[in-house]
């Protein structure tokens, strides 16, 4: 390779979870270079990603990093231990934040108690106990003035929002002062505004001297962006980015995949739900945080067979509100909420408030203890509880299966959740969902990280299930193209208060 040549796989051959992925797969980038990587399937994004931190089997062909070369000499003279990955950072969808005791061991309730909380890091002390390999332009104070931190830094991680959780997941990977920076769809789970100030973000971090591989939509390659590899029929196509833009519509991919009716008409005729006469009804609701407001008298009816959409920007309540619909948050008791016939602080149980309701997050793939399979987790839905822990019945591990097989995705049934990749994780949370027979099924950013077919294929299944006269749906996106047509009525939260009501 030529002299400004700053990474390249040369006749790569590459398996990842016991999958073979790429065969004499090339790809080179050089010095200066800013690259978006756009890939069919989540498996190969990820496999590409992992390639270049070294965390699949290479089995032919090699993987050269000559940016490490002169770092890796200089710590070879000074008799260092070393590795080229100290000069990369990598931001995926999966979040790898641990407690004070350094374990990832945080349940999902634990963000709404606040004495339980306290065992997450605050946003201060989180980036206080990183420890980069390299100096460089970013420290503490830069990463949280430009990333808007300083208002949340003595918040518990547990209590950001999405949007909040991957600015710092972005500003925890550039105190390692990276060369190299792999960003996965790094504008997921930010709000409209948000993304729209990105192209600030990445203008910064390039002016920083760290160069970037993004894999991201057509629709969302940032201006900074020189190149774009498409990887198509096992081949990385590559162009300038201006080139690329000439050649490829831009257009977003339409919900239009096959889906066998027959096999999900099947399912759901295992949804046998009951009628509410009072089904979702909260009057002057608030929520509070020492001073803080979070929620300021919100007032809303959903009736049963309604599909609502919940905006708003990060921070706005949506993650909260939602909190009380489930069951989770505390405060539940001392407001005016009605939940399928039933007053919160009535006598109720936790599982009697979750039994009716579906919950899908992007949120909740962190919280499944690590030992447990993608089939497991769906399972864990028969329980609401965030994995398998009693036996199940034939019954109900067949329609598991039935589930897994109608998804396309049974062939991970026995790979860990946690190792599954994103798509795949996304619909063993629908599945889970939807094994319980829900009255309510919520929809948290629920295609975040999904490639556009899939994503599609998710909606389109979501927009089947909420069409039938006794099922209600909830969603939640940032995105408007993602919001699936059954979806009719709208509530628009900004600052925990509701300023539109439509429907």
């Amino acid at each position: 390779m030529g002299k400004s040549s700053f990474l390249y796989f040369e006749k790569v051959g590459v398996k990842h979870l016991g999958n073979t992925i790429f065969q004499d797969f090339d790809f080179s980038m050089e010095d200066g270079q800013h690259w978006a990587v756009l890939f069919p399937s989540v498996l190969e994004k990820e496999a590409f990603f992992n390639t270049i931190l070294g965390k699949t089997v290479v089995y032919h062909g090699h993987v050269r990093f000559p940016f490490a070369t002169q770092y890796q000499n200089v710590k070879m003279a000074a008799k260092e231990v070393s590795s080229y990955r100290d000069l990369i950072a990598h931001v995926s969808q999966k979040y790898t934040f641990t407690n004070k005791d350094n374990l990832q061991n945080f349940y999902f309730q634990q963000r709404f108690n606040a004495t339980e909380s306290d065992t997450a890091y605050t946003v201060k002390e989180h980036l206080s106990t990183i420890e980069p390999k390299n100096n460089g332009y970013w420290d503490i104070e830069k990463v949280m003035n430009f990333f808007n931190l300083e208002a949340l830094q003595n918040e518990s991680l547990l209590k950001l929002s999405n949007g909040e959780t991957r600015r710092l997941a972005i500003g925890s990977a550039l105190l390692h002062n990276p060369k190299l920076f792999l960003m996965d769809e790094p504008l997921t789970g930010l709000d409209r505004e948000t993304r729209e100030m990105f192209d600030q973000v990445f203008q910064q971090i390039v002016d920083s001297g760290i160069q970037l591989i993004i894999a991201t939509k057509v629709q969302e390659i940032p201006k900074v962006i020189t190149h774009v590899g498409e990887y198509r029929s096992g081949v990385m196509h590559s162009l300038t980015k201006s080139a690329f833009l000439e050649n490829r519509s831009t257009n977003l991919a339409v919900d239009s995949i096959e889906i066998d009716n027959s096999i999900l008409e099947k399912l759901l005729l295992s949804l046998d739900v009951p009628k509410y006469e009072q089904f979702v009804k909260l009057h002057g609701v608030n929520v509070s945080y020492g001073e803080k407001r979070i929620l300021k008298n919100v007032t809303w009816e959903i009736k049963q067979g309604e599909s609502w959409s919940i905006k708003g920007h990060n921070g706005a309540g949506k993650s909260t509100l939602i909190s009380l619909l489930i069951g989770e948050h505390p405060q539940a008791y001392a407001n005016d909420i009605y939940l399928f016939n039933k007053k919160r602080g009535t006598g109720e149980s936790i599982w009697d408030i979750k039994k009716p309701i579906g919950f899908v997050s992007s949120d909740l793939s962190r919280f499944f203890p690590r030992n447990q399979t993608c089939y497991k987790v769906i399972l864990s839905g028969c329980f609401d509880t965030m994995g398998l822990f009693k036996k199940t019945t034939d019954i109900q591990s067949q329609l598991a299966m039935d589930w897994m097989i109608f998804l396309q995705i049974h062939k991970f049934a026995n790979v860990l959740f946690h190792q599954a990749p994103i798509d795949v994780q996304r619909f063993c949370l629908l599945a889970r969902a939807l094994i319980k027979s829900p009255a309510l099924l919520i929809c948290d950013e629920a295609t975040q990280g999904m490639d556009e077919n899939q994503a599609g294929r998710f909606r389109q299944i979501v927009n089947l299930i909420a069409n039938r006269p006794m099922i209600s749906l909830l969603y939640v996106s940032h995105y408007d193209h993602d919001i699936p047509s059954v979806v009719d009525k709208e509530l628009v939260l900004r600052d925990g208060e509701v300023i539109q009501m439509n429907g």
